[in-house]
C-alpha cells in the first residue's frame, strides 16, 4: 500500500451514478486510490482540478455546461490531470471512442462492475508509478547533464537547456523505449564493453537524438555541438570524452529502466488498437502485425495485465458496439455483423447472446 492514495475526482451529474462508483467499496484501503473529491457538472470539475491537485479524473460524457468530452480537453491541454477515464451508456459509445482518440485512458460502461473496475485501477495505478518513474528518470539526466558538462555549457545556455529538457519530457520518455530497442537490438544483453563499440552505440544514439529530439540539437548546433561532438576526427576530445559520459550514464539508466513495466504501455497500446478500429475485422495476428511483436506474446502479456483473454476483450467491445447499434438504427442484424467484421452472422448471433 502507498504512503500517499491517489486521488480521484469524480464527475457526474447524477447523484446516483456517483453513489454507484462509491458503494463499489474500491476507496477505503482495497486499492491505492481514495475519492477526493466529487462534481455535479463538468466547470464544477474544472474549477475543483485548478484548486487541487488530482491523480485521476473519472467523468460521465453527458453533462450540462460543459461535458466530459470538453473536460477532458480542457484537462489534458492545461495539465491538470494526468489521467482519465470516462463513464458511458451504449448510447454513449461513439463519445467514448472519440474519447479515446483524444487521449482518455480508457472507458467503463454504466453502471461500473466491481471487477471492470479493479480491473481499470490496476492499470491506472501501473500508469501512474510508470509516469512518476519517468519524470524522475528526466530529473536524474537533468542533474548528470549539468554535473558533466557544467564546465562545458555557459550556465545560463545550461539552464535553457535543461528547462527545455523538463518542458519536452513527454517526448523524451515516449521515445525512451524506442531508443532502448534499437541499441539492444544491435549489441545484444551484454554491456557495451569496449571502446570501439562504445562509439558505435554513441554513434546509434547520437543519431536517434538528432532524428527524434531535433529541439535539443537546434539549440546545440551551431553552437558547442561541433566542438563536442567526439566522433569527429578533428573533433574537442575531452568535451567529447565528457558528453559520452553523461550519454553513457543516460543508456545505463534507460536499459534498466526499460525492463520495467514496458508491458504496461503494450498493454494500453492494444487496448486503444481494438477501441479504435471496433468496426474492422480484428485479429490477434492483426495486431500482433501492427505492434511488431509475437502474438502469443502480446496475448500472454494482456492475459497476465488483465485477467481477461485478449479474444475475449475484443468480443466484449464489438458486442458493446453491437449493442448501441442494434437500439439506435434500423440496420439488420447481418449488416451490423459485415461491419463489425464479421462474415457468419450465425456466429455473431451466437456471441451477441451470450455477452448480451
Amino acid at each position: 500500500m502507498k504512503d500517499q492514495l491517489y486521488r480521484v475526482l469524480l464527475v457526474d451529474d447524477m447523484e446516483i451514478s456517483r453513489r454507484q462508483v462509491r458503494r463499489l467499496n474500491l476507496w477505503n484501503g482495497e486499492t491505492n486510490f481514495c475519492i477526493a473529491a466529487e462534481a455535479q457538472n463538468g466547470q464544477e470539475a474544472l474549477d475543483l482540478l485548478r484548486q487541487e491537485k488530482f491523480d485521476l479524473l473519472i467523468t460521465d460524457i453527458k453533462m450540462p455546461k460543459i461535458d466530459g468530452i470538453e473536460l477532458m480537453k480542457e484537462t489534458a491541454e492545461n495539465g491538470l490531470c494526468p489521467c482519465v477515464v470516462l463513464l458511458s451508456d451504449y448510447e454513449d459509445f461513439e463519445y467514448a471512442r472519440m474519447g479515446i482518440q483524444y487521449g482518455a485512458f480508457d472507458y467503463l460502461s454504466k453502471p461500473p462492475e466491481y471487477n471492470s473496475m479493479l480491473g481499470l485501477l490496476k492499470r491506472v495505478e501501473q500508469y501512474l508509478d510508470r509516469k512518476e518513474q519517468e519524470e524522475r528518470l528526466v530529473r536524474s539526466l537533468s542533474e548528470k547533464l549539468e554535473e558533466k558538462i557544467g564546465d562545458t555549457f555557459p550556465s545560463a545556455e545550461l539552464e535553457q537547456l535543461i528547462e527545455a529538457m523538463k518542458t519536452k519530457q513527454q517526448d523524451i520518455t515516449a521515445d525512451i523505449d524506442r531508443l532502448c530497442k534499437t541499441v539492444t537490438a544491435l549489441y545484444g544483453e551484454d554491456p557495451v564493453k569496449t571502446g570501439a563499440a562504445f562509439r558505435r552505440a554513441m554513434t546509434e544514439l547520437l543519431s536517434q537524438l538528432k532524428a527524434h529530439y531535433s529541439w535539443l540539437v537546434n539549440f546545440i548546433d551551431g553552437n558547442r555541438y561541433r566542438n563536442i561532438d567526439f566522433l569527429a576526427p578533428d573533433g574537442d576530445r575531452e568535451a567529447g570524452e565528457i558528453f559520452a559520459d553523461a550519454v553513457a550514464e543516460l543508456y545505463g539508466s534507460i536499459r534498466s529502466f526499460e525492463y520495467g513495466d514496458s508491458e504496461d504501455q503494450l498493454e494500453n497500446r492494444i487496448c486503444r488498437h481494438v477501441l479504435e478500429n471496433v468496426d474492422s475485422e480484428i485479429s490477434i495476428e492483426g495486431i500482433s502485425k501492427v505492434l511488431y511483436m509475437n502474438r502469443k506474446y502480446i496475448s500472454e502479456v494482456f492475459r497476465q495485465k488483465t485477467g481477461e483473454l485478449l479474444i475475449d476483450y475484443i468480443t466484449r467491445v464489438k458486442m458493446a458496439r453491437a449493442a448501441r447499434l442494434l437500439c439506435q438504427s434500423s440496420r439488420k442484424t447481418y449488416e451490423i455483423a459485415l461491419q463489425l467484421g464479421y462474415r457468419d452472422t450465425e456466429y455473431f448471433s451466437r456471441l451477441f447472446k451470450k455477452h448480451m
